[in-house]
């Protein structure tokens, strides 16, 4: 009797440290535990839906493993180049593939198709380097102002290099109206090596990204790249002073893109 005794709560002690109270010659708690085991290993899965630009569309789907990396892919599409994978369907940030996967997450497509673009940009602003200083938030532009496109026929890119200093802030446009200006929200990145080189300095009332002004926190030669897309051109026609006359100052690109190198 004593035997039967220590046997079962030998089998209660072993029980407690499982987390699981069983009686003695029970097996309820291993069951339990596998149960758990199995919910666990799908809490440690999630799903990457790759989604067409209609934001419907499914084009692939992938599991990961929780905190790890997705792997891209490309797709195709008839008549489009595919420009990478953003993290809305407003196409306004492009998704990092080094970042971990922690939830279920959604990725949308971003095609364009190619169009020539014939208009002319220049750097506009102000601050204490020469260019800008005569620049004038865009009161001048003369040839050191005026970015260069480059002869590419699949391509619209167009360069500038210039010498900044910090302070100074600009933007991209193609007249001293500021119509089809490109600012902040375009920059593919504002930092280099784990230090910011541009930020934001936004602009008058409750400006957007895209139009708010670019300033410089790390004086230096910058080599500034506008690559454009103007067949994938929107207008803000729901603007209360957006008109066919002024239409160019409404204008907005999700796929336009400036990227920079930088020397001292």
């Amino acid at each position: 009797m004593k035997k039967r005794m220590l046997a079962c709560l030998l089998t209660t002690v072993c029980a407690l440290n499982l987390g699981v109270m069983t009686g003695c010659g029970q097996t309820e708690g291993a069951v339990t535990e596998e149960v758990n085991v199995e919910s666990a290993g799908k809490l440690d899965e999630h799903t990457v839906t790759f989604y067409d630009t209609d934001g419907q569309t499914v084009l692939d789907t992938k599991t990961v493993q929780n905190k790890e990396t997705v792997d891209s892919y490309t797709p195709e599409k008839e008549g489009y180049t595919f420009v990478g994978w953003y993290v809305s369907p407003k196409l306004t940030r492009q998704f990092d593939f080094t970042r971990l996967i922690t939830e279920d997450t959604s990725l949308y497509a971003g095609f364009v198709s190619y169009s020539e673009d014939t208009r002319t940009f220049a750097i506009v602003g102000s601050g204490e380097s020469q260019v800008l200083k005569d620049s004038d938030w865009g009161k001048v532009i003369g040839d050191a102002q005026t970015m260069t496109k480059t002869d590419n026929q699949q391509q619209n890119e167009y360069t500038i290099t210039l010498d900044l200093q910090e302070g100074d802030q600009f933007q991209f446009a193609v007249d001293s109206d500021w119509a089809d200006q490109r600012g902040f929200g375009y920059l593919e990145t504002g930092m280099l090596d784990g230090k910011t080189y541009l930020k934001n300095a936004g602009g008058l009332g409750d400006t957007p990204p895209e139009k708010s002004n670019i300033q410089v926190e790390v004086a230096g030669t910058y080599t500034f790249t506008l690559t454009t897309y103007p067949a994938e051109d929107v207008y803000d026609e729901e603007n209360q002073y957006y008109t066919e006359e002024t239409k160019e100052n409404f204008n907005s690109n999700p796929y336009d893109t400036i990227t920079w190198t930088y020397s001292n």
